[in-house]
């Protein structure tokens, strides 16, 4: 039963996928009804990954997707967990309360977490090549990377590419194109 659900899991996170590849380039996007916001934000972090290049020696076998534990988190990232994007192959790590972010590639923060905690959390890993993203409302007036917005029925993102130029993270063109803004550029 569990294989089904994980199964079910990558076929959804698979469809929608798809649907956000074949929207790179355009501007506009479909209204996306809420009940299927969290299954586009582990597709956005899935192409979030797959459109960013870290620098040389930063992965070395597994690209680490973190998120910190909530006990009212709606996202579930497991669907992408042993995934390959280019020749690396996902892995999820859930950050407690104490825990370190060594290792991490992409920092997903959830809207719910505290905003002291977020700023610890970004002023912490200012310097290393992590992707921080979350749709925390002004996630990049925090010195955030990545915002999701939800906003019209619409699920879509902003991009601060001041902390993302400093720890030497390189956005695909396509990601930036389909960004609803870009700061710094």
């Amino acid at each position: 039963m569990r294989q089904l659900n994980r199964l079910l899991g990558s076929l959804k996170v698979l469809r929608i996928s798809v649907l956000l590849i074949c929207l790179l380039g355009h501007k506009a996007y479909p209204a996306v009804p809420v009940s299927e916001t969290p299954a586009l934000t582990v597709a956005f972090l899935f192409n979030f990954i797959k459109l960013s290049e870290w620098p040389p020696d930063v992965i070395t076998s597994d690209i680490t997707l973190c998120e910190f534990y909530t006990d009212s988190d709606t996202i579930d990232l497991s669907s992408l967990s042993g995934k390959d994007i280019q020749s690396y192959r996902i892995k999820i790590k859930t950050l407690l309360q104490g825990d370190t972010i060594e290792g991490c590639h992409l920092l997903y923060i959830p809207d719910n977490e505290k905003p002291i905690r977020v700023q610890e959390w970004l002023k912490n890993i200012a310097n290393s090549p992590v992707l921080t993203v979350s749709s925390m409302k002004g996630f990049l007036d925090e010195g955030g990377m990545i915002e999701l917005i939800q906003e019209e029925k619409r699920l879509q993102f902003e991009v601060n590419l001041a902390p993302v130029e400093r720890v030497k993270i390189k956005l695909s063109s396509k990601m930036l194109q389909i960004a609803r803004d870009v700061r710094g550029r």
